[in-house]
Protein backbone atom coordinates (compact mmCIF):
# COMPACT_ATOMS: atom_id res chain seq x y z
CA UNK A 1 0.00 0.00 0.00
CA UNK A 2 1.47 3.60 -1.65
CA UNK A 3 -0.23 7.07 -1.16
CA UNK A 4 1.12 9.45 -3.63
CA UNK A 5 0.34 13.14 -3.06
CA UNK A 6 0.37 15.50 -6.16
CA UNK A 7 -0.58 18.78 -7.02
CA UNK A 8 -4.44 19.09 -6.98
CA UNK A 9 -4.04 20.76 -10.88
CA UNK A 10 -3.05 17.86 -11.90
CA UNK A 11 -5.44 15.65 -10.92
CA UNK A 12 -7.63 15.63 -14.00
CA UNK A 13 -4.12 14.83 -15.98
CA UNK A 14 -3.39 11.89 -13.49
CA UNK A 15 -6.88 10.41 -13.53
CA UNK A 16 -7.00 10.73 -17.20
CA UNK A 17 -3.62 8.26 -18.15
CA UNK A 18 -4.90 6.05 -15.54
CA UNK A 19 -7.82 5.95 -17.80
CA UNK A 20 -5.81 5.07 -20.70
CA UNK A 21 -3.39 2.86 -19.20
CA UNK A 22 -6.82 0.64 -18.27
CA UNK A 23 -6.23 0.98 -14.18
CA UNK A 24 -9.23 2.16 -12.59
CA UNK A 25 -9.19 4.25 -9.21
CA UNK A 26 -12.34 3.77 -6.61
CA UNK A 27 -14.05 7.24 -5.91
CA UNK A 28 -12.48 6.51 -2.07
CA UNK A 29 -8.78 6.08 -3.44
CA UNK A 30 -7.89 9.57 -4.65
CA UNK A 31 -8.87 11.95 -1.44
CA UNK A 32 -8.56 15.79 -2.30
CA UNK A 33 -7.41 18.54 0.26
CA UNK A 34 -7.97 21.39 -1.15
CA UNK A 35 -6.76 24.15 1.29
CA UNK A 36 -2.99 22.47 0.93
CA UNK A 37 -3.30 22.14 -2.45
CA UNK A 38 -3.29 18.48 -3.42
CA UNK A 39 -4.72 15.09 -3.85
CA UNK A 40 -3.58 12.32 -2.21
CA UNK A 41 -4.24 9.00 -4.65
CA UNK A 42 -4.27 5.75 -2.10
CA UNK A 43 -2.42 2.34 -4.15
CA UNK A 44 -3.66 -1.01 -2.45
CA UNK A 45 -3.03 -3.18 -5.59
CA UNK A 46 0.12 -4.22 -7.40
CA UNK A 47 -0.81 -3.38 -10.55
CA UNK A 48 -2.32 0.24 -9.72
CA UNK A 49 0.88 0.94 -8.02
CA UNK A 50 2.82 -0.30 -10.96
CA UNK A 51 0.52 2.01 -13.40
CA UNK A 52 1.07 4.82 -11.15
CA UNK A 53 4.40 4.94 -10.80
CA UNK A 54 5.06 4.04 -14.42
CA UNK A 55 2.35 7.53 -15.62
CA UNK A 56 4.63 9.44 -13.09
CA UNK A 57 7.89 8.72 -14.38
CA UNK A 58 6.68 9.45 -17.64
CA UNK A 59 4.86 12.59 -16.94
CA UNK A 60 7.32 15.00 -15.47
CA UNK A 61 4.41 17.59 -15.75
CA UNK A 62 2.37 16.26 -13.16
CA UNK A 63 4.23 17.84 -10.24
CA UNK A 64 3.93 14.90 -7.52
CA UNK A 65 4.57 16.10 -3.94
CA UNK A 66 5.34 13.55 -2.34
CA UNK A 67 5.20 9.37 -2.68
CA UNK A 68 4.91 8.31 0.99
CA UNK A 69 4.94 3.67 1.61
CA UNK A 70 2.53 2.96 4.35
CA UNK A 71 4.17 0.08 6.52
CA UNK A 72 2.64 -2.47 8.12
CA UNK A 73 2.31 -2.39 11.77
CA UNK A 74 3.54 -5.60 13.70
CA UNK A 75 1.09 -7.49 15.52
CA UNK A 76 2.68 -8.58 19.20
CA UNK A 77 3.75 -11.78 18.04
CA UNK A 78 5.47 -11.02 15.08
CA UNK A 79 7.26 -8.54 17.16
CA UNK A 80 8.40 -11.19 20.14
CA UNK A 81 9.26 -13.32 16.84
CA UNK A 82 11.65 -11.16 15.26
CA UNK A 83 13.38 -10.56 18.47
CA UNK A 84 13.28 -14.41 18.99
CA UNK A 85 15.02 -14.50 16.37
CA UNK A 86 17.43 -11.87 17.07
CA UNK A 87 18.40 -13.04 20.11
CA UNK A 88 18.82 -16.46 18.90
CA UNK A 89 21.65 -14.76 16.52
CA UNK A 90 23.32 -13.24 18.86
CA UNK A 91 23.48 -16.18 21.31
CA UNK A 92 24.98 -18.24 18.61
CA UNK A 93 27.29 -15.77 18.01
CA UNK A 94 28.20 -15.77 22.33
CA UNK A 95 28.67 -19.43 21.98
CA UNK A 96 30.97 -19.21 18.70
CA UNK A 97 33.63 -16.76 20.83
CA UNK A 98 33.56 -18.64 24.26
CA UNK A 99 33.88 -21.79 21.69
CA UNK A 100 36.90 -20.18 20.29
CA UNK A 101 38.35 -18.79 23.49
CA UNK A 102 38.35 -22.29 25.07
CA UNK A 103 39.92 -24.33 22.41
CA UNK A 104 43.23 -21.62 22.25
CA UNK A 105 43.31 -21.90 26.25
CA UNK A 106 43.57 -25.61 25.56
CA UNK A 107 46.04 -24.97 23.12
CA UNK A 108 48.02 -22.91 25.27
CA UNK A 109 47.85 -25.46 28.39
CA UNK A 110 48.98 -28.04 25.75
CA UNK A 111 52.66 -27.08 26.48
CA UNK A 112 53.52 -27.14 30.54
CA UNK A 113 57.02 -26.86 31.99
CA UNK A 114 57.32 -30.45 31.98
CA UNK A 115 56.96 -30.95 28.18
CA UNK A 116 59.21 -27.85 27.62
CA UNK A 117 62.28 -29.39 29.44
CA UNK A 118 61.90 -32.53 28.01
CA UNK A 119 61.41 -30.99 24.44
CA UNK A 120 64.66 -28.92 25.49
CA UNK A 121 66.74 -32.08 26.42
CA UNK A 122 65.50 -33.35 22.73
CA UNK A 123 67.04 -29.82 21.25
CA UNK A 124 70.42 -29.88 22.59
CA UNK A 125 70.75 -33.43 21.62
CA UNK A 126 70.07 -32.86 17.84
CA UNK A 127 72.39 -29.36 18.48
CA UNK A 128 75.65 -31.95 19.37
CA UNK A 129 74.95 -34.65 16.50
CA UNK A 130 74.65 -31.68 13.38
CA UNK A 131 72.45 -33.07 11.00
CA UNK A 132 69.73 -30.26 10.91
CA UNK A 133 66.74 -31.18 8.81
CA UNK A 134 67.22 -34.74 9.39
CA UNK A 135 67.41 -34.14 13.20
CA UNK A 136 64.48 -31.38 12.83
CA UNK A 137 62.23 -33.71 11.72
CA UNK A 138 63.04 -36.65 13.98
CA UNK A 139 62.81 -33.42 16.82
CA UNK A 140 59.40 -32.37 15.55
CA UNK A 141 57.78 -35.93 15.24
CA UNK A 142 59.39 -36.33 19.30
CA UNK A 143 57.81 -33.25 20.18
CA UNK A 144 54.39 -34.52 18.81
CA UNK A 145 55.10 -37.57 20.68
CA UNK A 146 55.71 -36.33 23.79
CA UNK A 147 52.36 -33.42 23.08
CA UNK A 148 50.17 -36.41 22.30
CA UNK A 149 50.97 -38.36 25.62
CA UNK A 150 50.86 -35.45 27.88
CA UNK A 151 47.64 -35.27 26.49
CA UNK A 152 46.47 -38.41 26.73
CA UNK A 153 47.94 -38.54 30.49
CA UNK A 154 45.65 -34.95 31.14
CA UNK A 155 42.65 -37.13 29.56
CA UNK A 156 42.08 -34.10 27.11
CA UNK A 157 41.13 -34.77 23.30
CA UNK A 158 43.86 -34.40 21.32
CA UNK A 159 44.16 -31.67 18.74
CA UNK A 160 43.94 -31.93 14.82
CA UNK A 161 47.14 -32.99 12.68
CA UNK A 162 47.62 -29.13 11.17
CA UNK A 163 47.63 -28.25 15.15
CA UNK A 164 49.41 -30.80 16.30
CA UNK A 165 51.78 -29.66 14.17
CA UNK A 166 51.96 -26.24 14.77
CA UNK A 167 52.14 -26.55 18.57
CA UNK A 168 55.50 -29.28 18.11
CA UNK A 169 57.03 -27.24 15.88
CA UNK A 170 56.49 -24.43 18.20
CA UNK A 171 57.84 -25.94 21.01
CA UNK A 172 61.01 -27.96 19.20
CA UNK A 173 62.02 -24.05 17.69
CA UNK A 174 61.59 -23.07 21.97
CA UNK A 175 64.13 -25.80 22.76
CA UNK A 176 66.72 -25.22 19.99
CA UNK A 177 66.74 -21.45 21.00
CA UNK A 178 67.24 -22.30 24.19
CA UNK A 179 69.62 -24.85 23.64
CA UNK A 180 71.58 -23.03 21.32
CA UNK A 181 71.52 -19.40 23.50
CA UNK A 182 69.74 -17.79 20.28
CA UNK A 183 67.60 -15.86 22.49
CA UNK A 184 69.70 -14.86 24.99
Amino acid sequence: MATFKIALEDKAAFLNRMEKAGVALDTDQAVDNKLEGYFEVIVDEPKQLEAVKTILKQSPKINTIQEMENKKKLTKSELKEMVRQELQGVLAEKKKAKAEKEEKEKMNEAIDPAMMDAIQALGGFSALVGSAFGLVKLGVAQAKKEIVAKLKAKGEDIPDDKTLEKLATQAFKGAMDSATGYNR
